[in-house]
């Protein structure tokens, strides 16, 4: 089960209830001249990523919104005044366009990888929150390591989804 933010709905209809829960986070993307930014800049729990074509994305907000991925003025603005801060050329960019995602988060942020007890045959990977591209190939090994029998390449034991599994008896 690789459901993201719908995880815990997809495992619900099993009866089984993992704490994964969405959490919305809205961006923005400037056009800008290719040449405006060249690298990732973090700063304030924000950031501007440069794509090649010159674009530059903005982002992005943490909202406990369940699964609705409303846009608001509000947060178009925050985010256009945090990358303006950023990057001051931006101020003079058009936003092309804004737009909400859902991240899949956990109680911990730590992800849920693994068997799920009672269910030998259903594995979960999911929970990576913020972090999903970055973790996805080590997470993935992580997940075919136990699903042949393989010595795993990290100790599986932080990521198992036992510990915060409710599976409600038939």
């Amino acid at each position: 089960m690789c459901g993201g933010a719908w995880t815990a709905e997809l495992l619900a209809s099993l009866d089984v209830h993992l704490p994964v829960r969405p959490v919305k986070g809205q961006m923005i993307v400037f056009k800008a001249p290719p040449t405006l930014v060249n690298r990732v800049v973090l700063m304030d729990g924000r950031y501007v990523i440069p794509r090649a074509d010159g674009r530059v994305l903005a982002g992005s907000t943490l909202e406990e919104a369940g699964f609705d991925k409303t846009l608001s003025g509000e947060a178009r603005e925050s985010l256009w005044h945090s990358a303006t801060r950023i990057i001051p050329g931006l101020a003079e960019c058009e936003v092309e366009h804004h737009w909400a995602g859902l991240r899949p988060g956990s109680p911990d942020g730590v992800p849920f990888i693994g068997c799920l007890p009672g269910l030998e045959n259903l594995h979960v990977n999911a929970g990576h929150y913020r972090n999903g591209l970055v973790l996805a190939p080590a997470s993935t090994r992580l997940l075919v390591d136990q699903l042949l029998g393989r010595t795993p390449i990290v100790d599986p034991s932080p990521y198992l989804p036992s510990a915060s599994l409710t599976v409600t008896p038939e």
